[in-house]
């Protein structure tokens, strides 16, 4: 979800060195030049680790305590010679991507000791990514503080407290999405940046209070109020959106219908397009399939009860773009560089346009049709004459079938029943009558034809067929990776009276309810 909130910074970014030589950032060790005086001094390294406690939303309701290392967090050496206040020794470094370790070395310049010393961790890793309180100033951990120092020390493990343990968390959160981002051209956000030392930086403000979770795309930042940090999945989606803006070179796609949207019903295409992706990039970078609310509670991306149908439901385009992902393309890491290249304003978009326009091309034939299919998205070739079986649903994973099975007689009622493609009454063949128009029969032994009512809102039947039957004649049209049928005898349009196990199949005015979408599940 995005948002216009704003807040402006008022802090100016810490000086520091960063040494980056390779698209990962790895925990360092920095030496400065000794100063001529003190040549005889040795150097004194501080070594430790920084992690954090957690509350985990992925682990279910109950939300139990976790520990994770504080990985890739700007780690500074503090502390002071002689008798003035503890300063930045200049020596700077990264948390351990493995367990948040540090070791920051320093030569003293006018004795052979520290008087005090202590490492301090910024939430902010180089100036890729950093998180803010509202009044956008950094968070810090500080080390145990140390005096009269005269060799190298372990410090041990340091945690914040919890009162701040959340900042932490949708800090180090952000850590995977960089790793998967697949940029090689830079360390930087996405192949639109080339100089590794002027990336676009994602800002995320977080204070504890209501629950807020929110992206402006204009100032590159997130809104991570509250528990919100407590799904991980939440934390990735919002960054998610950061990512595709990147992607897009700062002209985040335009998204209608979309204040309020849900995973399993119909927004836009747009919306869906955009919240869809922002989805996937979570479930992606986490290793599943699932939306994690903050409180716990998830949603898979598999449709079933309670889903609509077609490309502008986002449940549909997240379970369509993590299958091709994973189980057709073996990564994203191609699909990243097509949407940069070109892109696309909506899933169809994506599939239709960008995917066949890769170099090389990614699969848009029959092994990436079938993934989406079962999502309910139908961007294949027309079932009309293809002399095939299909199962018809138009939501909540149901299949319109004869009512009462294939011992039902002629008139029977078309219905919606609980989806089993071993039911011949469930399934229907398509084909093309001379006129353009098609009709539509049941697999039974003694097959009968789908037939439009006489009246609007009269229930659709099954009868023998009739060649000169103007009501067993439908138009199957093509939108938004669904099927519409509509009857030209009368102009009204095959729907339901309801999404339920048992509701009648019946005849509508067109209009753009969701129920006279149709997709060939199976």
């Amino acid at each position: 979800m995005t948002t216009r909130l704003r807040l402006r910074l008022r802090l100016r970014l810490p000086r520091h060195v960063v040494a980056l030589a390779a698209a990962l950032l790895i925990a360092v060790s920095l030496i400065p030049l000794t100063a001529t005086g003190a040549r005889a001094a040795t150097p004194i390294c501080i070594s430790g680790a920084f992690q954090y406690d957690y509350q985990s939303a992925e682990d279910g309701t109950a939300k139990p305590t976790r520990t994770k290392p504080l990985r890739n967090a700007n780690v500074e050496l503090w502390g002071a010679e002689g008798n003035e206040d503890g300063h930045s020794l200049g020596v700077w470094g990264f948390t351990g991507v493995d367990d948040g370790s540090f070791n920051l070395c320093y030569t003293p310049t006018t004795t052979t000791s520290l008087r005090v010393v202590w490492a301090q961790a910024w939430s902010q890793s180089s100036r890729l990514w950093r998180v803010l309180d509202y009044n956008a100033q950094y968070y810090t951990l500080q080390s145990p503080t140390y005096l009269h120092v005269t060799a190298s020390r372990n410090v041990g493990t340091t945690k914040p407290p919890a009162a701040t343990a959340r900042a932490w968390h949708a800090f180090d959160t952000i850590n995977p999405l960089w790793w998967y981002r697949a940029n090689p051209a830079s360390i930087c956000w996405s192949a639109h940046e080339l100089d590794n030392n002027n990336c676009t930086e994602l800002n995320i403000y977080w204070a504890d209070g209501n629950d807020k979770a929110s992206y402006d795309p204009d100032y590159n930042q997130l809104i991570l109020a509250g528990t919100v940090p407590d799904s991980e999945h939440t934390v990735l989606h919002e960054a998610g959106h950061f990512l595709m803006n990147r992607l897009y070179n700062g002209m985040f796609p335009k998204s209608d219908n979309c204040s309020s949207h849900y995973i399993p019903t119909v927004s836009s295409e747009t919306c869906a397009w955009t919240e869809g992706f922002a989805d996937s990039v979570a479930a992606y970078v986490l290793g599943d399939n699932r939306y994690v609310f903050s409180n716990g509670t998830s949603t898979e991306f598999t449709y079933g009860n309670g889903w609509q149908v077609g490309d502008q439901v986002q449940g549909n385009v997240d379970g369509s773009l993590l299958d091709l992902w994973r189980n057709v393309d073996g990564d994203w890491d191609r699909s990243i560089a097509a949407i940069t290249a070109k892109q696309p304003a909506t899933f169809s978009a994506y599939f239709n346009t960008v995917r066949p326009a890769a170099n090389p091309p990614l699969a848009t034939g029959s092994a990436a049709l079938a993934p989406l299919a079962r999502h309910t998205i139908d961007y294949g070739p027309t079932i009309i004459g293809d002399g095939k079986y299909h199962s018809l649903t138009n939501g909540s994973g149901l299949a319109l079938e004869r009512y009462g099975s294939c011992s039902a007689t002629s008139g029977a009622n078309a219905s919606l029943g609980t989806l089993d493609t071993t039911r011949s009454w469930q399934r229907w063949k398509v084909d093309a009558n001379p006129d353009g128009t098609a009709r539509i029969s049941d697999g039974c032994t003694q097959p009968l034809t789908l037939t439009a009512p006489s009246s609007t809102n009269g229930a659709v039947t099954l009868k023998a067929f009739d060649q000169a039957n103007g009501y067993q004649k439908w138009q199957i049209t093509k939108a938004n990776g669904t099927l519409r049928l509509t009857n030209p005898q009368t102009g009204w349009v095959l729907d339901s009276t309801s999404i339920t196990v048992g509701a009648t199949a019946v005849a509508k005015p067109p209009s753009g309810a969701n129920s006279q979408s149709w997709a060939p599940l199976a």
